[in-house]
């Protein structure tokens, strides 16, 4: 205001304190301005990159977990085959000692009468003693074979004792397994058994003695 005149003053006074303050503004407005945009603007562009990655994760894991389970049913797979590898191995062995058999058959049936074939005897428990042999006709007549056979244990003591209270008895036309089992009661061990056959009219046609086996 004019002092004297009492009416708005037409001078207009600028100080350099106001205008370096003014300059210091309009420097310091873009700084601000992208001191603001450019975390904005990171932000902006890490969100669609995180969330890339994390699909990516997901991805890769749901390709791992299937990878898992695939080698899971993979491991399965060969075990089931190796299971039937064994079953068939077992099978092929079974059937090898089947035709060794039928192949040892065949030769003892070039001779005449009854002939044995895998005579055995062997402990199967403490006190339990198994007994089994393969009688083999030996040529083509008669047509069967037929009598009866005992079992007779024996020790190197000359202990002796018989092993069944009567006769077993036998009928077959080519070949037959016969087996029994006997429950050993005395005080002591043998470690032979003899096999003594007899034909159709009680005559001796066979005697034969093997060690035991097992304990």
């Amino acid at each position: 205001m004019d002092a004297q005149g009492g009416r708005p003053a037409r001078n207009f006074y600028l100080r350099i304190v106001t205008l370096a303050i003014s300059l210091v503004l309009l420097v310091s407005i873009p700084f601000a301005f992208g001191a603001w945009y450019a975390p904005f603007h990171s932000v902006q562009e890490i969100i669609p990159e995180n969330l890339k990655l994390k699909r990516q994760n997901k991805e890769i894991q749901r390709n791992l977990a299937d990878a898992n389970t695939l080698n899971e049913l993979k491991e399965e797979q060969l075990d089931s085959l190796k299971e039937q590898l064994a079953s068939q191995e077992k099978k092929a062995l079974d059937l090898t000692k089947e035709l060794n058999m039928f192949k040892s058959i065949l030769d003892v049936r070039k001779g005449k009468g009854i002939q044995l074939i895998k005579n055995q005897a062997e402990w199967v428990a403490a006190n339990s003693l198994e007994w089994q042999s393969l009688f083999v006709k030996g040529g083509s007549y008669p047509r069967y074979l037929k009598g009866s056979y005992n079992l007779f244990a024996l020790d190197t003591e000359g202990n002796r004792l018989g092993l069944n209270d009567k006769a077993f008895t036998y009928r077959f036309e080519s070949h037959t397994i016969v087996k029994e089992r006997f429950e050993w009661k005395e005080a002591w061990r043998p470690t032979q058994v003899e096999l003594v056959i007899y034909n159709s009219r009680r005559r001796e046609v066979l005697k034969q003695t093997i060690q035991i086996q097992g304990k």
